[in-house]
């Protein structure tokens, strides 16, 4: 069984989310794009009483868009509440609520595990669970407003107190049409939701305790009847050496010094007994360790690497005690070098293969954790909103990011000043170009081999209505009807440039000075002294290419080429990109 689709509805900054699920995700996204805050919704509706953690929330859990639209009405419609012509369900429709809904999927063998979950949905059932935080009277609610707007004429600065979460109420429910259901406790208790946060740091730091309660409770877990006899006779086993070391016989002696005849009996009846411990006071007693060396004294990425691979390791292995086990991983690449970051993306992609009880979630700004696992398993999430790149993205789409070697996932989606152009000679002028200015930028070049309306498409799909912009800069190739269509896909975010003649080798020679400029410093070196222009550029274009990038770039980034003229249709980009946009608000609507 897998988690199928999660949905989330006003949670912090999720207004709403609607994404399929694989076993294996990857959540991508900028900071503060929601990504944390999805795994904390996710893990919502698979908390169980036992867990320790508490299912209520707070007013600032709430989707301030939806507070707002709440105060909006509040506002309007002032004398309405307080001359009681609001209906308390009508006014129910405007009170802002949080809500996680699970789909799962499960396997025949997972019948019994759903049989008390099942919706009716067209002429199929689907397994469902929802958490949802709301309030359960709105009539008391409407008459604590009613009275808190007879002195208030200006609501701003009661808002708290027009929404107390005193009046909320959770539940986590089997959702239908027909009326929710209580999830039965012994059916939630089968649905495990386990977090490795990011805060990781502190690890096995301790050389006196293993590092982990977690990694305590699935080593108790795993302690079954006989495991428990086991250890209980090797606890007494310990006891013995320790009698036989302290020499604890001749400590409790006292009957040879007295001359009672009953001290005999009596002192003989003294016994030392063993004093069994909870099972946890044994584990907690642990340490890890690595080259038979206490993990306390590793480094902080060895540690985490050792802490995820355990945990997840562990996981692995299928339970019949339980239906599903969702593990949440944030940023697993966190204090790792870069082998260890392949060494653990391979174990992820691992694990996602393995057909076990176990579904991991994690959040990642690591390019390696994306592309080993593939693009079909990534969510992308930007300014609350969410895109699945398996869902969104057509079969061709898909193969092309996929197939394309070049593929930055996170330079190509979030770069607040993106390039694209079509090699290593346009990417080395523009960097060193760049970099020859001495001024600060956040411009971002990436090379693409062609098929950039396709690609352009995907970054629109992620980027509509924040102030991100891109420049895609491509030859001319005596292809007018590939121009043309390229740049039909222009507006306000997006600028396409193409070359006025073939390729940039071509616009290079023909800018400004740099004809000269070429034949002054590299004439006698590349065999070009009484050539033309048009000879020039041919022979380098197919002959010299990259050599003489390289050797221009070099003495460009040195200031020995002060005469030196870009392309015009490489500086329109650049003062594209460096142009201000206006940024919009960001929506779900943007992301379909």
């Amino acid at each position: 069984m897998r988690v199928s689709r999660v949905r989330i509805v006003n949670y912090r900054n999720l207004k709403s989310i609607d994404v399929p699920f694989d076993n294996l995700v990857a959540l991508v996204g900028e900071n503060n794009s929601g990504k944390s805050n999805f795994l904390k919704a996710l893990s919502l509706p698979f908390t169980n009483d036992e867990s320790g953690v508490s299912k209520s929330l707070s007013w600032f859990d709430i989707n301030d868009e939806a507070k707002e639209g709440y105060y909006s009405f509040i506002q309007e419609h002032r004398q309405d509440i307080l001359e009681e012509h609001v209906d308390p369900e009508s006014f129910r429709s405007i009170i802002p609520s949080v809500s996680v809904t699970i789909d799962f999927q499960p396997e025949p063998i997972d019948a019994y595990d759903v049989k008390d979950i099942l919706v009716p949905e067209g002429d199929n059932v689907v397994p469902r669970i929802q958490y949802k935080w709301s309030v359960s009277d709105p009539q008391d609610l409407l008459s604590l407003v009613s009275s808190l707007l007879r002195d208030e004429e200006d609501i701003s600065d009661i808002k708290m107190s027009l929404l107390p979460m005193n009046e909320f109420r959770y539940e986590v429910v089997t959702p239908s049409s027909e009326g929710n259901k209580w999830l039965p406790y012994d059916v939630s208790t089968r649905f495990k939701c386990f977090e490795l946060s990011a805060n990781r740091d502190d690890f096995a730091a301790n050389p006196k305790r293993i590092g982990s309660k977690p990694l305590i409770h699935l080593l108790q877990g795993k302690v079954d009847s006989e495991g428990q006899k086991r250890i209980e006779k090797g606890y007494g086993g310990f006891l013995e050496t320790i009698r036989e070391a302290a020499k604890l016989d001749e400590v409790i002696n006292w009957q040879d010094y007295s001359d009672d005849p009953h001290a005999r009996d009596f002192f003989d009846s003294i016994s030392v007994l063993p004093n069994m411990p909870a099972m946890s006071s044994i584990l907690s007693g642990i340490r890890l360790g690595y080259d038979d060396e206490s993990l306390s004294l590793q480094g902080l990425g060895h540690r985490n690497l050792v802490l995820m691979a355990v945990m997840l390791n562990a996981y692995l292995e299928a339970s019949h005690d339980i239906s599903l086990r969702v593990v949440e991983v944030e940023e697993p690449e966190a204090h790792l070098c870069a082998n260890n970051v392949l060494l653990m993306a391979s174990f992820f992609k691992a694990f996602g293969d393995k057909d076990s009880r176990t579904q991991l979630v994690y959040t990642t700004h690591d390019a390696e954790f994306v592309n080993k696992v593939g693009l079909d398993k990534v969510i992308v999430l930007h300014g609350g909103a969410a895109v699945s790149l398996k869902e969104e993205l057509g079969p061709e789409e898909m193969d092309y990011l996929s197939n394309n070697p070049n593929t930055d996932i996170f330079k190509l989606l979030f770069s607040h000043r993106l390039v694209l152009v079509e090699g290593i000679t346009e990417e080395l002028l523009i960097k060193s170009f760049l970099q020859a200015k001495r001024g600060l930028n956040d411009i971002k070049v990436l090379s693409f081999h062609k098929g950039y309306r396709d690609i352009i498409d995907i970054w629109k799909k992620i980027n509509l209505g924040n102030a991100n912009k891109l420049a895609v800069i491509r030859d001319f190739d005596d292809q007018p009807n590939a121009k043309r269509e390229h740049e039909k896909k222009a507006d306000s975010q997006v600028y396409v440039s193409t070359t006025t003649g073939y390729t940039l080798e071509t616009d290079f020679v023909n800018s400004g000075d740099n004809y000269q400029m070429l034949i002054k410093h590299y004439g006698e070196e590349f065999g070009w002294v009484g050539m033309d222009e048009n000879q020039l550029q041919e022979d380098w274009r197919k002959n010299k290419k990259t050599g003489v990038m390289f050797r221009v770039c070099h003495d460009l980034v040195d200031g020995k080429l002060p005469e030196f003229t870009m392309p015009s249709h490489i500086m329109a980009a650049l003062d594209f990109l460096n142009e201000p946009i206006e940024k919009k608000q960001a929506g779900p609507e943007a992301l379909v």
